[in-house]
């Protein structure tokens, strides 16, 4: 009898990640992925990874993610390195001196699911920030009141303050994207725009030119 495969929504995939203590094997995977795709593509598309916040301190980790993007790829002006907060960063200055050797290349650094981890103003102070990405969470602010609009208002005068793009995640809806976009938000995530869906696909539809190996 046949078995049916089981499908993991992404949060549990990566759960099921960590307890085969496999995260370091699918980050090495995804990255070299993704510089293939960004080579495929000469650079015209920022492509993004998550990395784990605990990762960013790690010297050994980082510098061996240096090496492979200074020597896979003449477009490392592609990549975008999201920060998850699923743990807290304690060692910060060696965190952000890892992420500064990695501008130095021309990699962009975003923080992902802001607003819900640990210390996230604390980041924005050390870290070189190029972009900022809510929580869904986030879009329930639109609706909940005065006191919540204002927190998001200000959210988006200080990342443009900070020189940072906001990107609001979990749009789902004309109006929460309407609304956002007179708040001043720079870019929108969510199902109302698309579904993800494999890169055939949009190379495919937009006619994308795609060097494929």
């Amino acid at each position: 009898m046949r078995q049916r495969k089981k499908v993991l929504a992404p949060v549990d995939f990566f759960n099921e990640v960590v307890q085969l203590d496999a995260v370091f094997d699918m980050q090495k995977f995804v990255l070299e992925d993704v510089l293939k795709k960004i080579n495929a593509f000469s650079g015209r598309y920022t492509i993004s990874i998550n990395i784990p916040s605990h990762f960013i301190a790690s010297k050994h980790y980082m510098d061996q993610l240096y090496d492979e993007i200074k020597h896979k790829t003449k477009f490392p002006e592609a990549l975008d390195i999201e920060i998850v907060e699923r743990n807290e960063i304690t060692e910060l200055e060696t965190a952000g001196e890892n992420l500064r050797k990695l501008k130095s290349l021309g990699v962009k650094i975003s923080l992902d699911d802001f607003g819900t981890g640990y210390s996230s103003l604390t980041y924005l102070r050390v870290f070189p920030v190029d972009c900022i990405k809510t929580d869904p969470s986030f879009i329930t602010m639109l609706e909940s009141g005065p006191r919540e609009r204002l927190i998001m208002e200000t959210l988006i005068k200080l990342c443009h303050e900070l020189d940072c793009v906001l990107v609001v995640e979990g749009i789902e809806e004309k109006h929460a994207a309407d609304s956002l976009s007179k708040m001043g938000v720079d870019y929108f995530q969510g199902y109302y725009f698309g579904k993800p869906k494999p890169i055939a696909k949009y190379v495919e539809e937009y006619q994308l030119d795609y060097l494929s190996s």
